[in-house]
């Protein structure tokens, strides 16, 4: 008992445990990180070396690092765009009352979020194959193109195809969260705005669609965190190529931490990523979030 005498707050005693290991697995490779990141190492070097923000700013006078922060923002704004614009316009046509076995649709459409993404991006670089994949074949038939895409090694069509199954892989959580948010409108609240003349899209835009805000605020949250530090599409897909046209943060760091052993670059690298999506997650909870709370 004399344990519970050093703090006003005994329940933090009870946590303890929790928080040391959250310490242990989060806080201190992060700490690790922003340390690596201002010091140069690499294989060949027995000690780190200090070298502060120069390393910073050679990172970003580095071509190859700049355009890796302009293929991320494509591919998180694109990626989560049609992510969340899917799943809610899945999720409005399976809520509506003339659609029958319900139950067996969701199954059938959730079976992209629970495939591990390694299957599910290999399904894809089978189907996007230049001379076997189907959609060529599909595309060939129905005589929109007249010769192969190769979809993963143009430079053109790369950044799409990984978009596209980023938003195939990733829309059915978006559906199954608005779907749920959806169900639990008031019936009330529809009726009150038949009896004030509001129906159909009337009605969907002044009742349904506040009343999903909140829910759909915290989605797109999540989509862009989880679409800033991507990396399993990208480097099973198209290993951050072709000439470097898909090479988003992530894949920046992987090649520079596994492949150059430059791990000084990749903690400096892993830095700006964390504050980027940082800043833009505090942005948008506070310009977006409760805006639109406020609204």
């Amino acid at each position: 008992m004399r344990m519970f005498r050093f703090t006003s707050n005994p329940g933090m005693l009870f946590v303890l445990p929790a928080v040391l290991a959250i310490a242990c697995v989060m806080i201190f490779p992060l700490i690790y990180t922003f340390v690596l990141g201002f010091n140069k190492s690499d294989l060949y070097t027995d000690a780190w070396q200090f070298v502060g923000f120069a390393q910073y700013a050679d990172l970003f006078r580095n071509a190859e690092f700049l355009a890796s922060i302009g293929h991320t923002f494509v591919w998180t704004v694109s990626s989560v765009t049609f992510q969340f614009a899917v799943g809610f316009m899945a999720a409005v046509l399976i809520n509506q009352d003339f659609i029958k076995m319900k139950w067996l649709i969701r199954i059938c459409l959730m079976v992209p979020w629970v495939l591990p993404s390694v299957i599910s991006v290999n399904i894809w670089k089978w189907l996007y194959h230049p001379d076997f994949g189907y959609i060529n074949y599909l595309l060939k038939t129905l005589g929109i193109a007249s010769a192969p895409i190769n979809w993963v090694a143009d430079e053109r069509y790369a950044m799409l195809s990984a978009v596209i199954v980023n938003v195939w892989k990733m829309f059915p959580l978006v559906m199954l969260m608005i779907e749920a948010s959806l169900q639990s409108v008031p019936n009330e609240l529809k009726d009150a705005a038949k009896v004030d003349g509001a129906t159909g899209i009337r009605e969907f835009f002044t009742v349904t669609v506040p009343h999903v805000a909140s829910t759909s605020y915290t989605i797109v949250l999540l989509l862009i965190i989880w679409t800033l530090n991507a990396f399993t599409f990208i480097f099973v897909l198209t290993g951050g190529g072709p000439a470097n046209s898909t090479q988003v943060l992530s894949m920046f760091i992987y090649k520079a931490a596994f492949q150059n052993y430059n791990f000084g670059v990749a903690g400096a690298a892993s830095v700006v990523l964390f504050i980027i999506t940082a800043l833009l997650s505090v942005i948008y909870m506070k310009y977006v979030m409760r805006g639109g709370e406020k609204g």
